[in-house]
């Protein structure tokens, strides 16, 4: 019984000895079995040296990368700049990071590849980045040059000629700036900005055989022709420009600040004073409420309906209360709706100091008036404003004062055929405008001093009230006043 227990003893040693010995003889496997490697290392198509550093193998292919020539065509321009000029570079310290890795046997991103691809190659992703700025500026600055408005066919309203219109172009400065950005990413080395077509509203083919032979309505203002108002006329040619020959088809309705686009130099337009929360300043396209204004009023006198319109923060020199139309891009517009069976076409034109707009088209059988009355009149304020430019004590004008008003006007529409008349009634409201002088804080004035000229207008007057009519048997415009 004993030799027995001693010889199963014996057994046990020789097993846990074995499984030792077979333990030990695993770990010294994997001691010595090759570890996981790529044999080879890429980034952008380059191999990446052995004896070569993460950071400098990184940096060496950042800066090649940068220094490829990308051709960028804008229209039928080019303009050739490396990838760094145009704002994209390579993450270098992601794709060292990337390095690192891929040299380290025990990462992750090795095994999956070996366990995946076994010994090809490791190619590794690099990350671009792409700052717009420099590219931005380049395209809005392309953009002036590239833009072309499209224009609408339109009609010689006194003789119904028809005019050709054109297509325009808009260069996309952000749907470039995503092709940029794409091109960039995927290597390439040329890459096309994106330029929108821009079709003409109205074709040739729409305008044959619309008659414009009937005056519907009209009215006239007066601008300035003296040299110092050669800005203001400017503006007022580029607004009349888009504005004359127009056609407005039944049931459409014509847009004051689409047709004539932003009031800005890029624009066409010039600065000149304006008048802006009731006083007068110089403003970017200062003149083309006159435009508005005018147009309102031959609209008005066409019996056409007013979709949108709003009075002015002063009364305006050129033209009655209750006829006169602000504008101000893009939040201020002008608006009306051609109700007639047939197509209206605008005129306007700029003649020795007069403006004129005319609403022409086949037919006219309405006699239109317009009526207005003051309602109440409200006294300016005044105040005084220091200024050292001017010697001690002397006061000059600089912005006449203008009572305020509050009226009501009416248009009575009546249709000549059907003897049937319409009426509407609006009201609208003036604020007074202060009256500002200048006092002079500096030094005495020398015996021989001549004080500049103040504000020039004439002190503000207007009708209690005023009748004007327009139609079929009037020989122009019938007014009384009072």
């Amino acid at each position: 019984m004993l030799e027995r227990l001693r010889h199963g003893a014996a057994l046990a040693c020789l097993l846990i000895a074995g499984a030792l010995g077979g333990l030990a003889w695993s770990e010294h496997a994997a001691a010595t079995a090759p570890r996981p490697t790529a044999r080879m290392v890429t980034a952008l198509d380059e191999t990446i040296a052995a004896t070569e550093t993460s950071r400098d193998a990184a940096e060496r292919i950042a800066a090649r990368w940068a220094s490829v020539a990308v051709t960028l065509r804008v229209g039928d321009d080019e303009v050739i700049s490396t990838r760094a000029e145009m704002g994209a570079t390579i993450d270098v310290e992601a794709l060292t990071s990337s390095l690192e890795r891929a040299r380290d046997p025990d990462s992750r991103m090795i095994r999956h590849h070996v366990a995946t691809h076994g010994d090809a190659p490791l190619a590794l992703p690099v990350e671009v980045r792409f700052d717009p700025a420099g590219t931005l500026e380049f395209l809005l600055d392309r953009k002036d040059h590239i833009d072309v408005r499209a224009e609408s066919a339109r009609m010689r309203p006194r003789t119904g000629e028809v005019v050709a219109g054109r297509h325009g172009r808009t260069l996309d400065v952000f749907g470039s700036l995503d092709a940029v950005h794409a091109a960039l990413v995927a290597g390439a080395v040329e890459v096309q900005a994106v330029i929108v077509d821009d079709a003409p509203h109205r074709t040739t083919e729409e305008l044959e055989g619309i008659r414009s032979s009937a005056l519907l309505g009209f009215f006239e203002t007066r601008y300035s022709t003296l040299e110092t108002s050669t800005d203001r006329t400017y503006n007022l040619r580029v607004a009349v420009e888009r504005i004359d020959g127009l056609v407005v088809m039944p049931g459409e309705t014509f847009d004051f600040n689409d047709v004539v686009g932003p009031r800005s130099e890029a624009n066409g337009f010039r600065p000149a004073p304006e008048i802006a929360g009731g006083e007068l300043v110089d403003g970017v396209g200062g003149g083309t409420c006159q435009v508005a204004g005018t147009l309102h009023a031959a609209v008005f006198f066409a019996g056409l309906p007013v979709v949108e319109r709003r009075p002015h923060s002063r009364p305006s020199s050129y033209l009655w209360m209750g006829l006169d139309a602000t504008v101000v891009y893009p939040n201020v517009d002008f608006r009306f709706r051609n109700d007639r069976a047939f197509p209206v076409v605008l005129g306007f034109t700029l003649e020795g100091g007069i403006a004129r707009a005319e609403i022409r088209g086949a037919e006219t059988n309405r006699l239109v008036t317009f009526t207005r009355r003051i309602d109440q009149t409200l006294a300016f304020p005044s105040r005084d404003e220091d200024d050292a430019s001017l010697p001690l004590g002397i006061r000059t004008l600089s912005q006449r004062g203008v009572p305020g008003f509050r009226i009501s006007w009416f248009r009575t529409d009546r249709d000549l055929l059907t003897n049937s008349a319409h009426r509407i009634r609006g009201e609208d409201a003036y604020p007074p405008t202060t009256e500002i002088w200048r006092v002079g804080t500096g030094a005495p004035a020398a015996p021989d001093y001549v004080p500049p000229p103040g504000d020039a207008h004439l002190p503000y007057g207007a009708d209690a009230y005023l009748v004007a009519s327009e139609g079929p048997g009037l020989d122009g415009m019938a007014v009384t006043r009072r």
